[in-house]
């Protein structure tokens, strides 16, 4: 386990809401070029029909309840997706820091009450366990409310557009054909906006809880260090390139042409925001720590090796593809080290949100 199987992990999580969203989009779609098929079938394809008798308006309200009610459903998902990401993010981290710590304490730590004072590293996750309930309805009730705005506003543009697609070719006489013809590119549209407001509030869940469990770390185990890193293609801003493989300075800040950011998507500068997809990785003296019960991935000579090779890639690739690569091609020692896996770990520690 380390933090790329955290990355893939946690992937799945939005992989699964996605295929939901497509799946409530194309309910949207459906329904829509129902109400527009229905409109044209009674009033045809001529305006000065529609502006009789308030057909208009009563148009553009059906389009609203229709858009209103998926968007519902839409708005639940993300906000299941948040809570679900959250949990799974802050659960893994700490099970990741567990065995970090246990490793460096040479036995498996047992977490109750009554050890809560026996140690730091003992103390660290303790804490972590107590207060993840707490943390998570924090940030769902700090993030309620942009997302609801954001949902509100998507599915506002969207009924606006539909309707003024309609109202443009009813005045150019176009049929049934043209106008659902558009409707369906519009909802596409807001397909891809709203997968992509997904990916942002799931980026910025992972990046939250990472936070957390930095401050949790600062100050009180040694070496822990917070790097940014990005995705290398097409779309990743020149800035955000430069960003890679960037360390946080002591007070656990990024640094940018005079801008500074504790992790992605908080810089004063909003173009710096819009659209990141990067993410921020936890070092331990320079180390990516990862375990396995028959290889000891902290070994020196390993990471030594590790270290050299990944210097080596770093040049052409982002440090996650550099990580990625080294840790293919380097293998570690087989040894005995602490050890348990998530489930077993979760189900003595992770499930009930708290510890004895």
């Amino acid at each position: 386990m380390d933090q790329l199987e955290i990355f893939e992990r946690l992937q799945k999580i939005l992989e699964e809401y996605k295929k939901s969203f497509d799946k409530h989009y194309s309910r949207l779609q459906s329904r829509m070029v129902e109400s527009l098929q229905e409109a044209y079938e009674k009033y045809g394809n001529n305006l000065s029909e529609y502006r009789k008798y308030s057909r208009l308006q009563a148009l553009v309200k059906q389009f609203d309840g229709i858009s209103t009610a998926e968007y519902q459903k839409l708005l639940e998902e993300a906000l299941k997706m948040q809570e679900e990401t959250f949990d799974m993010t802050f659960l893994l981290y700490t099970y990741l820091i567990y065995l970090y710590l246990s490793n460096e304490e040479g036995k498996l730590l047992s977490i109750t009450s009554a050890a809560a004072g026996t140690s730091t590293a003992v103390a660290i996750i303790y804490w972590l366990l107590r207060n993840r309930k707490r943390l998570l309805k924090e940030f769902l009730k700090e993030s309620e409310y942009e997302t609801l705005l954001r949902f509100k506003k998507h599915k506002d543009d969207y009924v606006y557009s539909v309707f003024m697609d309609t109202q443009d070719n009813l005045k150019a006489e176009e049929d049934f054909t043209a106008t659902s013809k558009q409707a369906k590119k519009r909802t596409q549209s807001a397909r891809n906006n709203g997968i992509k407001r997904l990916q942002e509030m799931f980026n910025s869940t992972v990046n939250y809880v990472q936070e957390i469990v930095y401050d949790a770390l600062k100050d009180k185990v040694d070496g822990v260090e917070k790097m940014w890193i990005s995705m290398r293609d097409m779309q990743v801003r020149h800035a955000h390139r430069i960003l890679d493989s960037q360390f946080a300075d002591e007070d656990g800040y990024f640094h940018y042409a005079g801008d500074r950011a504790k992790r992605p998507k908080l810089w004063k500068d909003p173009s710096m925001n819009y659209g990141c997809r990067c993410k921020i990785i936890l070092l331990f003296g320079g180390r990516n720590p990862m375990f396995s019960r028959v290889h000891d991935y902290q070994d020196p000579q390993y990471q030594i090796k590790l270290a050299k090779r990944i210097d080596e890639l770093l040049p052409n690739k982002t440090y996650l593809q550099s990580l990625k690569q080294a840790q293919d091609e380097i293998k570690p020692p087989k040894r005995t080290v602490p050890y348990i896996t998530f489930e077993d770990w979760l189900e003595q520690y992770g499930e009930k949100g708290d510890v004895s």
